[in-house]
């Protein structure tokens, strides 16, 4: 009856209480698609990340052929952008 999960007592600190999202790319980040070089380069405009546990982290990016795109830019996702093509050139801090 003692290691009943209610009854358990750990100190506040050791439970996380927000899992920080390993991300790729941050606003002003100039990057580049290896498959899609008709796109020209890209700049990051926006970055969105979801505060729920196993929430998604986007990002935004227009690209020189004046469309904007969406990604994913969560480095734990198998869908990630780094893994999809894109490709940081620099970075640019704002």
């Amino acid at each position: 009856m003692k290691n009943l999960p209610q009854k358990r007592s750990e100190p506040s600190s050791a439970i996380p209480l927000k899992r920080e999202k390993h991300t790729y790319l941050q606003v002003g980040d100039r990057v580049f698609h290896k498959k899609f070089k008709s796109w020209g380069g890209g700049i990051v405009i926006e970055t969105k990340s979801s505060e729920l546990p196993g929430g998604m982290c986007f990002v935004r990016i227009l690209f020189q052929d004046g469309k904007q795109r969406t990604f994913d830019n969560c480095f734990d996702s198998a869908c990630c952008c780094y893994y999809a093509g894109i490709t940081l050139l620099n970075r640019i801090e704002l």
